[in-house]
């Protein structure tokens, strides 16, 4: 009796351990390769990890805020009083619900880590590293081929085509050619996750082991990064590196200098825009014309921020304020790449806060931000240099990639922070079994 008792016991627990750890080998390798399906698979990480929690009842533990929590609620319910006066109402209400959903869902699984059995966990995060690096593999076979897979699945799957794909050459109805930047989201997924799977590798491996397989990780993101055309991902991965080889020699005081920086770029980024502007570095050759074409939207956005100085135009209203005409109706002075208008996003997160949220929200993003960074001084000190490093990188690619409110980032940019809690949590367990 007490040996088929043993049984019933070991079967679940060993089929939960294989589905979380196939779970966590599953989805870096999905959400590289698809980045648009990173609000599938951050619920089902999350929620892997919140259940063995609630079922041994200590449900309780998960709902204790702590200042960031606190501070994070305030920006999301900011967003829903702000979408009230935003050009779409109902999109930027969304908006705020997805922000408050993600807030809410990564603290309750961050206190939940701590509670899932240490060989789970253990289990968890070698397969996250083993599945970041097949992300890596998958992309760099791609970047070499053209976006061979892309191409085939995209013309074997008729519903996925599209007559006039951005960035996409099309011939008798299928797709010959690809641009390589349609790879910059998943070049982007894959520098999000590359700093918890070294933390993951470094808390999982021992010995020479560890040294090769971190090694060949972060050559061959490396490698990816530079082979794509997304430039803000290889920004974020030099700053990134820079602060990692610091953050183990000034640890306390590079988090707290993360703090004043994100701080500061909200206080710089219009003086900023403006020099650059009138520096004329939109007009020189030397730098790249998606760069060029930056500084004219982000002066001209810079412009529109003293329209609304308070309150903002309305949460992800620069898509909507954008008619598909203002580009025809745009000045466009002799030599500028682009006209003298919007874009469909500001391309700075800082910059987008000031034009929609105004400074009210501002303030609110920039403490919100402010104590997330100081929250990684509560981390094992062997996980601070990666911690600090994935802050800059998502930093980084904030201040020159993508809009803010574009689902897939703001999963994306939550499942990283899911993954480096699951490492860290590893490294305090090796501190205090």
């Amino acid at each position: 009796m007490s040996v088929s008792a043993d049984v019933e016991v070991y079967r679940p627990y060993t089929f939960g351990s294989a589905l979380i750890s196939a779970l966590f080998f599953i989805t870096p390798v999905v959400t590289t390769a698809v980045p648009r399906v990173t609000w599938l698979f951050f619920p089902l990480i999350a929620f892997s990890l919140i259940l063995p929690a609630v079922r041994r009842g200590e449900w309780h533990q998960l709902i204790q805020p702590n200042s960031a929590l606190i501070a994070c609620s305030l920006v999301a319910g900011y967003i829903l009083l702000n979408a009230t006066w935003a050009a779409d109402s109902g999109t930027a209400f969304g908006k705020g619900l997805l922000l408050l959903a993600l807030i809410l869902i990564s603290f309750v699984a961050s206190r939940a880590i701590p509670q899932v059995d240490e060989q789970q966990l253990r289990n968890a995060a070698v397969a996250f590293a083993f599945g970041t690096f097949v992300a890596a593999l998958f992309l760099t076979f791609e970047l070499l081929t053209g976006g061979a897979i892309t191409r085939l699945v995209l013309n074997s799957v008729e519903l996925l085509q599209r007559p006039h794909v951005k960035h996409a050459h099309m011939s008798n109805g299928e797709i010959i050619d690809l641009s390589m930047s349609m790879l910059n989201r998943n070049v982007n997924i894959l520098t999000f996750n590359m700093w918890p799977a070294l933390l993951a590798i470094k808390t999982t491996f021992y010995g020479i082991r560890r040294t090769v397989f971190a090694g060949i990780l972060l050559a061959t993101v490396t490698l990816v990064v530079f082979l794509s055309e997304h430039q803000s991902s290889q920004v974020a991965l030099l700053v990134s590196l820079t602060v990692f080889c610091a953050a183990s020699l000034w640890r306390k005081t590079l988090i707290n200098s993360l703090a004043v920086m994100w701080c500061l770029a909200f206080v710089l980024v219009l003086p900023t825009d403006f020099l650059a502007y009138k520096a004329d570095l939109h007009m020189a050759e030397w730098l790249p014309k998606s760069f060029r074409a930056r500084i004219i939207i982000w002066e001209y956005t810079a412009e529109r921020v003293f329209d609304h100085p308070w309150l903002g135009v309305g949460a992800d209203s620069t898509r909507v304020l954008k008619e598909p005409n203002t580009l025809e109706m745009a000045e466009r002075p002799q030599g500028f790449i682009y006209p003298r208008t919007i874009g469909w996003h500001a391309h700075d997160l800082f910059l987008q806060s000031w034009f929609e949220l105004g400074f009210i929200g501002v303030i609110l993003v920039a403490f919100a931000g402010a104590m997330v960074a100081l929250r990684m001084s509560f981390l094992p000190i062997e996980a601070q240099p990666f911690a600090a490093s994935s802050f800059i990188a998502f930093m980084a690619i904030a201040s020159f990639g993508w809009g803010m409110w574009q689902t897939w980032l703001l999963c994306g940019a939550a499942l990283s922070l899911i993954f480096l809690l699951v490492a860290a949590n590893l490294c305090a367990r090796e501190r205090h079994p």
